[in-house]
């Protein structure tokens, strides 16, 4: 049975019972207000915890945080000490598979590592690289565009064909080099690029720009993204 945990400090003292089942997927959120009548139906074939930031740091920090199959990320959150960040980033010393959606992308402006972790980022001010000043990155709601995709061999596109969304879009983002494209879009309002997968440290990592609100929680293929994004996380390198 789905359950939604909000921890706190008892929970975080009594979390053996957390962790009764390694069969489970942690969503994560904060920094903003979530649609929870539509965005948990995303993961209705899933049984899985909630957390939100900032008491999301201390679980990461658990011995047993690797007891979960995958981690999803839909939040904005900004502040992040110097501990937080080593707690966070126990997630991907263990290895343990991360998904990161939208809006998830604008999170941890002032900490540079966080777009090695997620493969891009999402500017609030205008940045220069080489010389050349781009941005600051812009959002557009409500467009209609037709997602394309790049690699229909991946485990995370199987079984998908291009499809049409209602969705918001970002422009002026930066994608890092070292990525595997997997989605993309020649819609006048978005950056190409729409999701991508790579590899940081030990974790693999998927990243999908789609899924602003419930114009995109209840389009089928948007679901099929996400649930083949997370079982594709799930089965950890050997």
């Amino acid at each position: 049975m789905k359950r939604i945990l909000y921890f706190s400090l008892f929970l975080l003292i009594s979390s053996t019972s957390l962790f009764s089942q390694s069969e489970k997927i942690l969503i994560v959120t904060g920094g903003k207000s979530v649609d929870s009548e539509n965005f948990y139906k995303v993961f209705e074939s899933f049984s899985y915890d909630t957390t939100s930031k900032p008491f999301a740091f201390q679980l990461f920090d658990l011995d047993n945080i690797d007891n979960y199959k995958a981690i999803v990320f839909y939040d904005t959150y900004q502040p992040i000490s110097e501990e937080q960040k080593v707690s966070f980033m126990n997630i991907f010393e263990k290895g343990i598979g991360v998904l990161f959606l939208h809006h998830s992308l604008v999170s941890h402006q002032e900490w540079n590592e966080y777009e090695n972790i997620v493969g891009g980022k999402y500017f609030h001010q205008a940045w220069v690289d080489d010389g050349k000043k781009y941005g600051p990155s812009t959002y557009k709601h409500d467009q209609d565009f037709v997602v394309q995709i790049i690699d229909n061999n991946h485990p995370v596109t199987k079984g998908l064909n291009d499809f049409k969304i209602l969705d918001e879009t970002y422009l002026n983002y930066r994608v890092q080099k070292n990525v595997k494209p997997l989605l993309k879009t020649d819609h006048r309002e978005s950056g190409e690029l729409l999701g991508w997968t790579h590899n940081y440290k030990n974790s693999k990592v998927v990243y999908l720009m789609l899924g602003h609100d419930k114009n995109a929680f209840g389009n089928s293929s948007f679901k099929q993204l996400v649930e083949n994004s997370i079982n594709y996380l799930a089965e950890r390198s050997k």
